[in-house]
């Protein structure tokens, strides 16, 4: 893939996400638990595919990475549980907490992937300018 058919791919991904926003404020709270439970196995191969990319990365990503990853997953992991305990209690308040504990944690992964945006955008250049760097010495070596 090129990059500027993964700049395309990701492109489209943000649009869905836009979409699956915008969508879950008109559904139930099933078809909302249905939608998560398919983005997590989205996300979970997605993991896959950038944990074989990340062998061939710089340290400090795969490190950011794997520690976003880590935290992300407590994070989630510790909120479905609150989630869960919070129904079965029907507590308003404990239940907006989490709400807006869940809206934070949102906005915290979106700051990351803006954050990894920027990171690609500054690698994406740095690609091309090796390449145009490249094909001027090409250009300008003799034939052998």
């Amino acid at each position: 893939m090129t990059l500027s058919e993964q700049i395309d791919a990701l492109q489209a991904k943000v649009a869905d996400l836009k979409s699956s926003l915008d969508a879950s404020r008109h559904e139930t709270n099933e078809q909302i638990k249905a939608r998560v439970a398919s983005a997590k196995a989205k996300a979970k191969a997605a993991e896959e595919t950038v944990h074989g990319r990340a062998d061939q990365t710089a340290d400090q990503a795969q490190t950011q990475w794997r520690s976003f990853k880590a935290d992300t997953s407590a994070k989630m992991a510790e909120l479905q549980g609150r989630i869960e305990r919070k129904r079965e209690e029907h507590d308003v308040k404990a239940a907006e907490d989490d709400a807006e504990w869940a809206e934070d944690n949102a906005a915290a992964a979106l700051d990351y992937a803006a954050w990894a945006v920027d990171q690609a955008e500054v690698a994406v250049l740095d690609a091309a300018d090796a390449r145009a760097w490249a094909a001027a010495l090409a250009a300008a070596s003799p034939p052998s």
